[in-house]
Order: C-alpha cells, then sequence, then structure tokens
C-alpha cells in the first residue's frame, strides 16, 4: 500500500485560500436602501432597511423597522401637503457607520450606528432635540471641522399642521465620530414665518457652505458656516416660482432647482465662495416637478412629478443645458412618485411612492428608465406618507 505524501506547504496554502473565500462570503457586500417611514402613530416612526439581491427584487434586512424613538409628521385634514416637501430626510455617513433621520412631529431625530450587516442600532441618547419645529432635511459634512468632527445642518422647517407655528430655521451641530451631535451655541439662523425651508445642500470640497431651499417663500440662498457653526448669508435669490428639491451636479459648480408650480427646472451655476447665478430654466413636461436626481458621472438627470405619476429623464452632458430624453409614467394606479436616488452602482433608480410603495427601475446604458419590477410594498400604516431615501454598499 502506497502512503499518502502531504506537502505541508500546499495544505497551509489551501486554508488560507479557503479562509480567504469564507471571509469574502461572510463580509461580501449589500447593496442597501433605507428609507424613513414617517409613522405618525406617537413614538412608533421607524426606518425601513432593505437588500437589493443584485436584480433590483428587495427584501427586508433583519429587525427592519428600526424604531428611531419618535413620530413622523401627518396630515392636517384640510388638503395641505406642505409638511412633506422636502429632501434628505435621511442622510449616511460616507463611511456608512452612521445613518440619521428625522422625526417630524416630536421636534429631534434618530441617529444609529450602520453595523456591517446593514442592520441600525440607535446611539446612546438618540433621539436628540433638533433646536425648532419639525426637523425635515440634513446636510452633512464627513469631518468639516478635523479631528473626526463632523458639521451637520439641520433645517427645521415648521410647516407640521400638527404644531403651532413659530418660526422655522437652521440649526447646526458638531457630530463626533461615534455619531454624538452636538448644538453649536448661537448657530440658530431664524427665517420668515411661512417659509418652509425644504432642504440643504453641503457644497462639494467645502465645510463652510450650504445651499438653503426656501419652499413657500420661492427663494434659493447660499450661507456661509464659520467653525462655531454660524451662519451668514452669501446671497439669496428669488426662484423664479415655489422651490421644493434640489441637487447638485457631481462634477461642475452648478445646481438644479425644481419649480413646481412653474413645471420647469431652473439651472444655476455658484462660484468658488458660493454665490449663486441663475442661467437658465428647462421646460418639463410633468406636473408637479418636485424632486430630482442626478447620476455620478453627471450626465443624466432625473425628476419626480407626483401630480401626473411620472419620471423624466434629461441628457445633462452639457451641465448647462438639460435636454429631455424621456417622460414615464410609473406603474400603480394614482401613483405619486416623491424622493428618488440613484443606487450605488447606478443600475437601479429608486423612485419613492406616497402610497407606501418603492418603484425599483432598471436604468439602461443611455440613462433612459424601465419599469420591470412590481413596486415593493413597505408595508407601513395606511394612509402613511414616507419621506427620505438613503442608499448605501456595505
Amino acid at each position: 500500500m502506497k502512503r499518502l505524501r502531504i506537502s505541508w506547504g500546499a495544505l497551509a496554502l489551501s486554508l488560507l485560500m479557503l479562509a480567504c473565500a469564507l471571509g469574502a462570503t461572510a463580509f461580501a457586500q449589500q447593496n442597501l436602501v433605507y428609507i424613513d417611514g414617517n409613522i405618525t402613530t406617537a413614538n412608533q416612526n421607524a426606518v425601513i432597511g432593505l437588500v437589493n439581491d443584485g436584480t433590483g427584487k428587495l427584501t427586508p434586512l433583519p429587525g427592519s423597522p428600526f424604531l428611531t424613538g419618535g413620530t413622523g409628521v401627518g396630515p392636517a385634514g384640510n388638503g395641505t401637503d406642505a409638511q412633506w416637501d422636502s429632501d434628505q430626510e435621511v442622510v449616511i455617513n460616507p463611511e456608512g457607520t452612521l445613518l440619521f433621520a428625522v422625526n417630524g412631529h416630536t421636534n429631534n431625530f434618530a441617529v444609529f450606528n450602520l453595523n456591517s450587516d446593514g442592520t441600525l442600532s440607535a446611539i446612546s441618547g438618540s433621539p436628540f432635540a433638533s433646536n425648532g419645529p419639525q426637523p425635515a432635511s440634513f446636510g452633512y459634512k464627513d469631518n468639516g471641522l478635523g479631528g473626526g468632527i463632523s458639521m451637520m445642518v439641520v433645517v427645521n422647517k415648521d410647516a407640521d399642521p400638527l404644531q403651532t407655528q413659530t418660526a422655522p430655521n437652521y440649526t447646526t451641530f458638531s457630530v463626533s465620530s461615534s455619531g454624538v451631535p452636538t448644538f453649536n451655541t448661537g448657530s440658530t439662523f431664524t427665517l420668515a414665518t411661512g417659509t418652509a425651508p425644504s432642504q440643504a445642500l453641503i457644497r462639494h470640497n467645502t465645510p463652510t457652505g450650504f445651499f438653503g431651499v426656501e419652499f413657500m417663500s420661492g427663494k434659493i440662498s447660499s450661507y456661509k458656516l464659520n467653525r462655531a457653526g454660524v451662519l451668514t448669508t452669501t446671497n439669496s435669490l428669488a426662484a423664479p416660482g415655489n422651490d421644493v428639491g434640489a441637487v447638485l451636479h457631481p462634477t461642475v459648480r452648478g445646481l438644479y432647482l425644481a419649480l413646481p408650480g412653474n413645471a420647469e427646472i431652473a439651472v444655476y451655476s455658484y462660484n468658488t465662495t458660493g454665490t449663486l447665478k441663475l442661467l437658465t430654466t428647462v421646460p418639463n413636461q410633468g406636473l408637479a416637478v418636485c424632486w430630482l436626481a442626478v447620476n455620478a458621472a453627471g450626465t443624466r438627470h432625473y425628476s419626480a412629478e407626483p401630480k401626473s405619476s411620472t419620471i423624466s429623464v434629461y441628457d445633462i452632458t452639457n451641465p448647462k443645458s438639460p435636454i429631455q430624453l424621456q417622460h414615464l409614467t410609473v406603474s400603480g394606479t394614482g401613483a405619486i412618485p416623491t424622493h428618488m436616488r440613484l443606487d450605488p452602482t447606478g443600475q437601479f433608480l429608486y423612485v419613492l411612492d406616497r402610497l407606501g410603495v418603492l418603484h425599483v427601475l432598471n436604468v439602461a446604458s443611455d440613462g433612459t428608465v424601465m419599469e420591470n419590477l412590481t413596486p415593493f410594498n413597505l408595508g407601513l400604516p395606511s394612509g402613511t406618507v414616507p419621506l427620505g431615501l438613503a442608499v448605501l454598499m456595505k
């Protein structure tokens, strides 16, 4: 009988390769999407976490939905919807370790640790007071102050019909590397009653400036922050109409602004100091264009038009002159498309619907979209209006 001769070097190499393979399996990246459910039952608001299997099919993360410890903002019964017209209600830090979500009715926001498997765990002390009525949007600059300390702008919208109206504001917080926010004393910047600001966009490549979309006043403003988080105005422009959502161009100093009443999208440039300049407006075929998204390459622009149940796609190869390529009606009777995000691979466009579903659109090589999948039911209580999307590859 022949003896089996073992090469210990070959065996060690095989074991190492097996360990690497198992490690790769254990830590395979997940394509994740998070949604603020905006649940209006007292202290039952929650973030819904979903996994895309690579084909666009979604499944909930273990433990989802994740309670925020606060309450969402609901309807007044008088037909108004200003309280829902905002963006960036959910944000994730660039490292993919922290997630922030608004609780509009309880005037606070949740901070979660974003775990290696994509699940969420509330940090100690969460939720945190927003220092104003109805937090509705975050502008977040990672490590904006250095030493692992980030700068965050919270938009307190003051459009909750179930709270007494006072005055909206922008308030800033310093955020530690572990996610703990600290109110910056003296940072609250009060706006006129009824302004209903909808979004704060941190400028690219600077920790010291952001753009504020001021919905009901029909303005867009540029602000500068000092290291203490205190705001001063750089310039403020009257938009061609009321403005809801905006998005920055990823590679040039440009900004696109949705004008729902005008059925237009405004195109702005800004200089190194953040001073805004209106360049042009382009027509939109839908009704009430409100929410916008741009691909990572800065070549395609997407808009959601809730009153016509439609999505529009523009070619922005020339950033100053968007050209419409497509106008698509999403599926579902009476669909109300709102917040949008492209997934990290650029293969899917997520479109949140006020009817409590998430549309997953396939993005073709030319940037146009098709809806091949049945919208994903978020399982929210009847009548709940979900707010905000964030995506992550982890």
